[in-house]
């Protein structure tokens, strides 16, 4: 190769060189505070048409013995009776085919003067509920009867599409199981009382929370309640948020199912100090290091039907997309818009498996082992970046408590009626349900990072 030749491929080399220098050491600009993160999190999840109206429950009643003897006879149907008088805003009672809401809606005085009326529409009665936008109780005794030959369809999931569809909302079911008995021609036979519960965990002062406040059941043993979601599961805290490594000298902003982070050592310390820990006993670099957040702890049995078995997490790249809304915030848009597709940032956190296995708690460290945190390094005077929590695994668990759903079918002794057994349980194998489970973050963290 001649002289000119090695001129020639040596300036293309530095070329080359100062090019790549020159794209990398360009800095995209970004927010210098979090002071729209709260209002990016409600842009980016909360805008949805599925949220409940507060203190606007519908009361719909089955004329039904089950009820009418409850007055009577059930010292725990008489406890609850304020809680649906103090929240009902409208009654609606189910005669038959006929539901009809009832006006003015006089709780107290309806639910005191009950008189049955056989074949009681409860499908379309827990359908109606579903497709509304307040939340509910349906008192019934679950019997599904239709003047037809199936009869009182004992195995008929009738309540399933409505179970789903509420479900789908990301909304909560309770469902109330208090055994009694029930004479009909001279026999006995064991029935259930249903108290069923369309409610949503996260609105203030919903149904189920008065009913817990106003009826200790440590008083009713016997009564049994069962938990039916997709969505939201019970996160536990040592405080009010996650604990971030010290090392992070971290503030923490918690508001409920999300926080802010604002991490303030520099990524230096952050690889030599977390990243690079190691054991204190050995001597030896942990594989992933120290972790970089802890103490949360998820109540595994949350679901009722299933139990969770796994979590993992992702991480996304905000600089751009929170630059763009923090900028149209300070502009005095009113309404502004976040896209749903962010950058996925792969092998960049992980979650502590095993840890979670034996105990629930959620531990996260850096993915050392296959680390890409490029996206860190063209953003000043900050980075930004969201973690989501995801259920990625579960375990039906809901065999050990469909004896709560189960009651002798009225006339036919020794039959057994299981229409509510086999509507959850066609809910808790739903695909769309299980889709939904594993696909809606449940809880979320925003990291403010200095620049890479």
């Amino acid at each position: 190769m001649d002289r000119f030749t090695l001129k020639l491929l040596a300036a293309t080399i530095l070329g080359i060189s100062l090019l790549t220098f020159n794209s990398c050491s360009k800095k995209t600009p970004t927010p210098i505070d979090t002071k729209y993160i709260k209002d990016f999190h409600v842009a980016t999840f909360q805008n949805s048409p599925d949220l409940l109206e507060g203190d606007n429950l519908a009361l719909y009643v089955d004329y039904s013995t089950c009820i009418a003897e409850g007055m009577k006879n059930s010292p725990f149907y008489i406890k609850l009776i304020p809680s649906f008088v103090d929240a009902a805003k409208t009654y609606f009672s189910i005669k038959g085919d006929s539901i009809k809401q009832e006006v003015p809606a006089d709780t107290y005085n309806r639910l005191l003067n009950i008189s049955e009326v056989n074949y009681a529409d409860l499908k379309t009665a827990a359908e109606q509920i579903a497709n509304g936008k307040t939340e509910a109780a349906l008192l019934t005794d679950g019997e599904y009867y239709n003047p037809t030959m199936a009869r009182a369809n004992p195995n008929n999931p009738y309540l399933a599409k409505a179970f789903k569809t509420w479900m789908l909302k990301g909304h909560d079911i309770f469902i109330v199981s208090e055994p009694y008995t029930e004479t009909y021609n001279g026999a006995q036979y064991n029935k259930k009382r249903f108290y069923f519960l369309f409610t949503d965990t996260r609105l203030k002062n919903n149904i189920y929370d008065r009913i817990m406040e106003t009826a200790s059941l440590e008083q009713f043993p016997y009564v049994k309640i069962f938990h039916l979601s997709a969505d939201h599961p019970n996160i536990m805290a040592e405080g009010n948020s996650s604990k971030a490594n010290k090392l992070l000298a971290a503030s923490i902003e918690p508001y409920g199912n999300f926080e802010i982070q604002d991490w303030t050592v520099d990524w230096k310390s952050i690889e030599n100090y977390i990243m690079g820990a190691v054991d204190e006993k050995t001597g030896n670099t942990l594989p992933n290091g120290d972790s970089v957040i802890s103490g949360l702890k998820v109540d595994r049995n949350s679901f009722g039907g299933y139990k969770i078995a796994d979590v993992d997490v992702k991480v996304y790249d905000l600089n751009a997309a929170y630059m763009d809304y923090y900028t149209r915030k300070d502009a005095g848009e009113k309404s502004v818009t976040v896209s749903d597709e962010l950058p996925v940032c792969p092998n960049f956190m992980l979650v502590d498996h095993k840890e979670f296995e034996r105990h629930g708690i959620m531990n996260l460290y850096f993915d050392i082992m296959n680390l890409d945190n490029s996206f860190l390094k063209y953003s000043k005077p900050y980075n930004y970046f969201r973690i989501d929590f995801f259920i990625t695994k579960t375990q039906n668990v809901f065999a050990k408590y469909s004896s709560r759903f189960t009651f002798d079918l009225l006339g036919q002794p020794g039959k057994t009626n299981r229409s509510v057994v086999t509507s959850v349980e066609q809910c808790l194998t739903d695909q769309d349900l299980v889709n939904k489970m594993k696909s809606s973050p449940f809880y979320t963290i925003y990291v403010k990072s200095n620049k890479y």
